[in-house]
Protein backbone atom coordinates (compact mmCIF):
# COMPACT_ATOMS: atom_id res chain seq x y z
CA UNK A 1 0.00 0.00 0.00
CA UNK A 2 2.82 2.41 0.90
CA UNK A 3 4.70 1.63 -2.30
CA UNK A 4 1.59 2.32 -4.38
CA UNK A 5 1.25 5.69 -2.63
CA UNK A 6 4.75 6.75 -3.71
CA UNK A 7 3.29 7.97 -7.02
CA UNK A 8 0.99 10.29 -5.04
CA UNK A 9 3.89 11.62 -2.98
CA UNK A 10 5.97 12.25 -6.11
CA UNK A 11 4.78 11.42 -9.66
CA UNK A 12 8.34 10.47 -10.68
CA UNK A 13 8.00 7.34 -8.51
CA UNK A 14 4.72 5.97 -9.88
CA UNK A 15 4.90 2.16 -9.73
CA UNK A 16 2.77 -0.53 -11.33
CA UNK A 17 1.04 -3.24 -9.31
CA UNK A 18 3.60 -5.83 -10.42
CA UNK A 19 6.50 -3.55 -9.41
CA UNK A 20 4.87 -2.96 -6.02
CA UNK A 21 4.55 -6.73 -5.52
CA UNK A 22 8.21 -7.32 -6.36
CA UNK A 23 9.38 -4.54 -3.99
CA UNK A 24 7.05 -5.53 -1.15
CA UNK A 25 9.55 -7.86 0.62
CA UNK A 26 12.11 -5.06 0.88
CA UNK A 27 9.53 -2.61 2.21
CA UNK A 28 8.39 -5.27 4.71
CA UNK A 29 11.98 -5.49 6.00
CA UNK A 30 11.93 -1.73 6.62
CA UNK A 31 8.72 -2.03 8.60
CA UNK A 32 10.05 -5.04 10.53
CA UNK A 33 13.07 -2.97 11.54
CA UNK A 34 10.86 -0.34 13.12
CA UNK A 35 10.54 2.19 10.31
CA UNK A 36 7.10 3.70 9.97
CA UNK A 37 5.34 4.22 6.68
CA UNK A 38 5.99 7.98 6.83
CA UNK A 39 9.72 7.31 7.34
CA UNK A 40 9.71 4.88 4.42
CA UNK A 41 8.04 7.38 2.06
CA UNK A 42 10.35 10.20 3.17
CA UNK A 43 13.48 8.08 2.67
CA UNK A 44 12.37 7.05 -0.83
CA UNK A 45 11.24 10.49 -2.03
CA UNK A 46 13.88 12.78 -0.48
CA UNK A 47 16.44 14.28 -2.84
CA UNK A 48 15.07 12.83 -6.07
CA UNK A 49 16.96 13.66 -9.27
CA UNK A 50 15.09 15.81 -11.83
CA UNK A 51 14.30 12.77 -13.96
CA UNK A 52 13.75 9.18 -12.86
CA UNK A 53 13.95 6.86 -15.88
CA UNK A 54 13.07 3.62 -14.10
CA UNK A 55 11.05 4.23 -10.91
CA UNK A 56 11.07 0.53 -9.90
CA UNK A 57 14.86 0.22 -10.19
CA UNK A 58 15.34 3.54 -8.41
CA UNK A 59 13.05 2.54 -5.52
CA UNK A 60 14.69 -0.91 -5.25
CA UNK A 61 18.14 0.70 -5.03
CA UNK A 62 16.97 3.14 -2.33
CA UNK A 63 15.24 0.38 -0.37
CA UNK A 64 18.49 -1.60 -0.30
CA UNK A 65 20.91 1.30 0.21
CA UNK A 66 18.93 3.12 2.90
CA UNK A 67 17.77 0.05 4.82
CA UNK A 68 17.60 1.03 8.52
CA UNK A 69 19.72 -0.97 10.95
CA UNK A 70 18.28 -3.79 12.99
CA UNK A 71 16.73 -2.50 16.18
CA UNK A 72 18.43 -3.80 19.27
CA UNK A 73 16.39 -6.33 21.15
CA UNK A 74 14.65 -5.08 24.22
CA UNK A 75 16.56 -6.06 27.33
CA UNK A 76 14.79 -8.48 29.59
CA UNK A 77 12.90 -6.56 32.22
CA UNK A 78 14.38 -7.43 35.56
CA UNK A 79 12.50 -6.72 38.75
CA UNK A 80 13.87 -3.72 40.57
CA UNK A 81 15.26 -4.68 43.95
CA UNK A 82 15.33 -1.79 46.33
CA UNK A 83 17.28 -1.82 49.53
CA UNK A 84 16.65 0.85 52.14
CA UNK A 85 18.19 1.52 55.52
CA UNK A 86 16.77 1.58 59.00
CA UNK A 87 16.46 5.16 60.19
CA UNK A 88 18.07 4.34 63.54
CA UNK A 89 20.84 1.79 63.00
CA UNK A 90 21.18 2.18 59.19
CA UNK A 91 20.99 -1.58 58.64
CA UNK A 92 20.15 -2.30 54.98
CA UNK A 93 16.90 -4.16 54.49
CA UNK A 94 13.98 -4.58 52.11
CA UNK A 95 11.27 -1.91 52.33
CA UNK A 96 8.68 -4.45 53.51
CA UNK A 97 10.78 -5.23 56.60
CA UNK A 98 11.09 -1.61 57.72
CA UNK A 99 7.78 -0.75 59.31
CA UNK A 100 7.77 2.92 60.14
CA UNK A 101 11.35 3.15 58.87
CA UNK A 102 12.68 0.92 61.66
CA UNK A 103 14.08 -2.59 61.46
CA UNK A 104 12.75 -5.32 63.76
CA UNK A 105 15.58 -4.90 66.28
CA UNK A 106 15.09 -1.15 66.54
CA UNK A 107 11.30 -1.53 66.77
CA UNK A 108 11.72 -4.03 69.62
CA UNK A 109 14.16 -1.75 71.46
CA UNK A 110 12.16 1.43 70.91
CA UNK A 111 10.24 2.64 73.88
CA UNK A 112 7.10 4.52 73.25
CA UNK A 113 7.12 8.03 74.61
CA UNK A 114 4.08 8.50 76.75
CA UNK A 115 2.24 11.78 76.39
CA UNK A 116 2.46 14.09 79.37
CA UNK A 117 -0.08 13.28 82.06
CA UNK A 118 -1.24 16.83 82.46
CA UNK A 119 -1.11 19.93 80.32
CA UNK A 120 1.69 22.36 80.99
CA UNK A 121 0.85 25.78 82.27
CA UNK A 122 1.57 28.72 79.93
CA UNK A 123 4.39 29.85 82.27
CA UNK A 124 6.04 26.41 82.06
CA UNK A 125 5.80 26.48 78.26
CA UNK A 126 7.46 29.94 78.18
CA UNK A 127 10.28 28.77 80.50
CA UNK A 128 10.88 25.67 78.37
CA UNK A 129 10.90 27.74 75.14
CA UNK A 130 13.42 30.16 76.67
CA UNK A 131 15.72 27.24 77.58
CA UNK A 132 15.48 25.87 74.02
CA UNK A 133 16.25 29.30 72.50
CA UNK A 134 19.25 29.66 74.79
CA UNK A 135 20.55 26.22 73.81
CA UNK A 136 20.14 27.05 70.13
CA UNK A 137 22.04 30.33 70.54
CA UNK A 138 24.97 28.66 72.30
CA UNK A 139 25.06 25.85 69.74
CA UNK A 140 25.19 28.41 66.93
CA UNK A 141 28.19 30.22 68.56
CA UNK A 142 30.41 27.51 70.03
CA UNK A 143 33.43 29.82 70.52
CA UNK A 144 31.63 32.36 72.68
CA UNK A 145 30.71 31.70 76.28
CA UNK A 146 27.06 31.42 77.14
CA UNK A 147 25.48 34.68 78.37
CA UNK A 148 25.38 35.07 82.16
CA UNK A 149 22.04 35.75 83.77
CA UNK A 150 21.84 37.50 87.11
Amino acid sequence: MTLAALGLADPRLALSARECDSLEPLAAQWLARGAGTAHLVTALTAGLPPTVHSPAAFVRRRLVDKMPPDRPREPAVLPVTRIVECTDCRTPSRPQALLGGLCRACRAGATAVAPPAARLSPQAVHRHAARVRGAVRTAARPNRPAPQRH
